[in-house]
């Protein structure tokens, strides 16, 4: 399908690294999502040095302390943008993507798709994916308004060229036949059933623009800015990654300060309508559910570990819970669920469903088991690229609390009295209404995945405290 190809260089470059290495460790999360996160024997540094106000930092491999008043006042003079370090790298993947005509087309059956993403028939895979992104975000419907119809249109027909040019066998058929050549489904409505709805896809490629103030910039969005550059070190990478959390710490201190003011009511209103208003965006019920179990799972850990000095058993009964509620609030069958992980093993799914294909009898067989391969494929496809995301949301949302919660710029009480507001603000987000178009059997199965995800990300956190203080 269209989307195996995109996604095998999904995680490209060191900036797309920093996360992309754990997909690896979690894509397997999902068949253990019914399992709980078990608590991690504590270490005498995992006691002492969160009571000394410290926290393990994964990107520097030691506990710190965080002053937040001293954060912003180092941050005052870098570019919101990062420009000061992956500008160069941006501004020399723009002067590396050619404009359409300067490349003879006449190799090519049809330039039409190549048009779309306004690239040439000879463009790499990262300038694809590059200009996708920028296009993408550029007539998306939560950026143009859902009343813009040519906006939509032109929306559409990206989503449809990238799925066709990120896949290297669909791309090298449409070169040699044109539209012609790849099957109706990959042509047609977005409906249909090997393609991808573009806002999911969208969606759960790069995230939305309305979320920046609570995840930032996706790591894959920041990839596909910088076209994977070489030019971005690991260190620049981690860099990029330090600023985003610290900048969506100050934001998530400014958001907690009516709570810490003891305004509870006025807070609950306000961050009911606010998330409502999220929930409205392109499959924003999704990252708004999302981010509401990691504040409220994080909220329950520091206030555990504020008691207890390990806190494990709250986070276990949390999961336990919250398991119970998805399988007690939807019904899903068993085949649905088996697909779901399959698609997290793309080369077993490719070769059974390739199997079946081969023993159909009849061409009305053949083609219904190619329709239901793409269906299957395409859905298995959404979900690596969602538990992608979800492991990058998790781990910068993780470390943002920490800087929030372990902020020596403000008092103990000021810091607990955080975490019952974070606590209270997951919960609200959690419980806001779906808005999504997402089918029950689809949301279901992303709710999972990034149950499963989230839980597999912060339970290795933990370990790897445990295993940095372990001899």
């Amino acid at each position: 399908g269209g989307l195996v190809g995109g996604t095998v260089g999904l995680v490209g470059g060191a900036v797309a690294g920093v996360v992309g290495a754990t997909v690896l460790a979690v894509g397997g999360a999902i068949q253990g999502v019914t399992q709980v996160v078990r608590g991690v024997a504590a270490t005498p540094d995992a006691i002492v040095e969160p009571r000394r106000g410290k926290w393990w930092n994964d990107l520097e491999g030691k506990w710190i302390r965080t002053n937040l008043d001293d954060e912003r006042k180092a941050m005052i003079d870098v570019p919101e943008d990062d420009d000061d370090i992956i500008g160069e790298a941006q501004r020399l993947a723009e002067a590396n993507t050619k404009k359409p005509g300067s490349v003879t087309a006449s190799k090519v059956a049809d330039t039409s798709y190549y048009d779309a993403l306004e690239v040439t028939p000879d463009a790499e895979p990262s300038q694809i994916k590059r200009n996708y992104y920028k296009l993408a975000r550029r007539y998306h419907p939560d950026r143009v308004g859902h009343d813009d119809k040519s906006a939509e249109q032109k929306f559409q027909h990206i989503g449809e060229a990238y799925q066709v040019l990120s896949d290297p066998e669909l791309r090298r058929k449409y070169n040699s036949e044109g539209k012609d050549g790849l099957s109706a489904d990959r042509t047609g409505a977005a409906e249909s059933p090997g393609q991808a709805d573009p806002a999911i896809l969208f969606a759960f490629l790069f995230g939305s623009d309305r979320f920046g103030e609570y995840v930032g910039r996706l790591s894959t969005a920041t990839s596909a800015l910088v076209a994977d550059s070489a030019k971005v070190t690991p260190e620049t990478a981690r860099e990029v990654q330090r600023r985003r959390v610290t900048r969506l710490a100050f934001a998530l201190a400014d958001r907690l300060r009516i709570w810490t003011e003891e305004d509870y009511d006025a807070a609950k209103v306000m961050w009911t309508t606010l998330a409502e208003d999220l929930s409205g965006a392109s499959y924003g019920s999704e990252m708004i559910h999302l981010i509401g179990k990691v504040y409220h799972l994080s909220a329950l850990q520091f206030l555990g570990s504020a008691d207890s000095g390990v806190g494990m058993p709250s986070i276990a009964k949390w999961a336990k819970g919250h398991y119970a509620q998805m399988e007690k609030s939807a019904d899903t069958t068993k085949a649905k669920r088996d697909n779901l992980m399959a698609g997290m093993k793309m080369m077993t799914l490719q070769q059974k469903q390739a199997k079946e294909l081969d023993e159909a009898k009849s061409d009305a067989e053949k083609q219904e088991k190619q329709a239901e391969m793409e269906a299957v494929m395409t859905e298995g496809m959404l979900n690596v690229m969602w538990t992608t995301t979800v492991v990058d949301i998790t781990g910068t949302l993780h470390e943002t609390i920490q800087l929030v919660l372990h902020d020596q710029s403000v008092d103990a009480d000021t810091r607990k009295r955080r975490a019952y507001g974070l606590k209270n603000l997951g919960q609200i987000f959690m419980d806001c209404p779906a808005q999504s178009k997402t089918s029950g059997d689809a949301k279901k199965l992303y709710e999972e995945a990034a149950f499963a995800a989230m839980l597999e990300t912060i339970k290795r956190k933990e370990e790897a405290v445990q295993a940095a203080h372990a001899h």
